[in-house]
């Protein structure tokens, strides 16, 4: 997340859709408006370094176990250091 309206706008698409979905930001911030009681079961919110490929592969092996397989990841920011990588790891 980089709190921009897009990338709000992304999230709320996909939650209303009824998928899972695990957000990262470097501030709780940008990720308090998705920490609600309406969205608890779909929403995993971790605080994160986004430029830390280490953090990032970290999340992605946790949300495995939490919420499932991860089938896509979405930087709208373009925030990761490693999308690539990241890719990888999810395909």
């Amino acid at each position: 997340m980089d709190g921009s309206t897009r990338a709000h706008t992304l999230v709320h698409d996909m939650l209303r859709t009824g998928r899972r979905v695990v957000l990262t930001a470097a501030t709780s911030h940008d990720l308090v408006p998705f920490i609600d009681a309406s969205v608890r079961a779909q929403v995993w919110a971790v605080v994160s370094d986004p430029s830390d490929p280490e953090q990032i592969d970290s999340i992605i092996e946790r949300a495995d176990d939490l919420v499932g397989p991860v089938v896509m990841i979405v930087d709208p920011g373009g925030l990761l250091a490693d999308v690539a990588a990241a890719d990888r790891q999810v395909a």
